[in-house]
């Protein structure tokens, strides 16, 4: 489904060695339609930098990048937005802080519809949006016409993630989405994401800092260190991680930003 061939990204490509960057090391990678990877990592080992190069923020300087067969590594990343879905660390990305929350999911669900200048909102999908809306339990199916601004940091970030699974996309990639909530309501967003990935099959690539959620979650994890994969666990193997075992692989690229949970 996602194939990645050989990638590279170097940043800082000067005249000095000392200056260069590897922040993907001729990094291979398969993931399978439906699966849910959760991808952890110490500072600089290169997790947001494959998140970015996916999305289509950053080009590869060398490799391929296939979704469903077909080479997007050139495809700028308006042109991916169509079949990928982002969410974010930052709660105020991914959504217009100044318009509705319906007005923001009917944007969302134009995303891979052909653009017109023709508004496009649907009355029928008004009890489409308060359905969904309902499943996440934080009263914001009676709150459609609000403003985005004025939700709390949890519910906007709620409302991104129905926004970017609205219209089902072929890859979801959740870039530390939980890391700048309080604890609580970081718990109700992954429960929440948990629930809208398995049940729609969606398959989606989550970076954490946290151990145990990254063991949690998911069907499969995968660590990274100087751009490379160092550790891929999935199915009843994954299940049966602790994280004593997680930290022993990890424990030469640990830093003060992983989180045992």
């Amino acid at each position: 489904m996602l194939k990645i061939v050989n990638a590279k990204k170097i940043f800082n490509l000067t005249e000095n060695v000392e200056d260069i960057r590897i922040a993907l090391n001729n990094l291979n990678l398969e993931i399978e339609d439906g699966e849910f990877v959760t991808i952890i990592g110490g500072n600089g080992s290169g997790k947001s930098t494959l998140m970015n190069c996916i999305s289509g923020a950053y080009f590869l300087d060398e490799g391929k990048i296939y979704l469903d067969n077909k080479d997007i590594s050139m495809e700028k990343e308006y042109q991916r937005a169509k079949y990928l879905g982002r969410v974010f660390q930052d709660p105020n990305m991914g959504t217009a802080k100044d318009m509705s929350i319906i007005e923001n999911l009917m944007i969302a669900s134009r995303r891979s519809k052909n653009k017109t200048l023709k508004w496009g909102f649907d009355s029928k999908k008004y009890q489409e949006f308060k359905d969904k809306l309902a499943m996440l339990d934080l009263g914001l199916e009676n709150r459609l016409d609000s403003k985005v601004g004025l939700l709390s940091g949890g519910q906007r970030q709620a409302v991104t993630l129905i926004m970017a699974t609205l219209e089902k996309p072929k890859l979801l990639l959740l870039d530390e989405h939980t890391a700048a909530l309080d604890p609580k309501t970081a718990r109700k967003v992954l429960e929440i994401t948990d629930k809208i990935v398995t049940e729609n099959n969606i398959t989606t690539l989550m970076i954490t800092h946290n151990m145990k959620d990254a063991i949690k979650y998911g069907n499969r994890l995968i660590m990274l260190n100087n751009g490379r994969i160092v550790f891929d666990v999935k199915g009843e193997e994954k299940k049966n991680l602790t994280i004593e075992q997680l930290l022993s692989k990890f424990e030469d690229s640990i830093d003060d930003k992983l989180v045992l949970g």
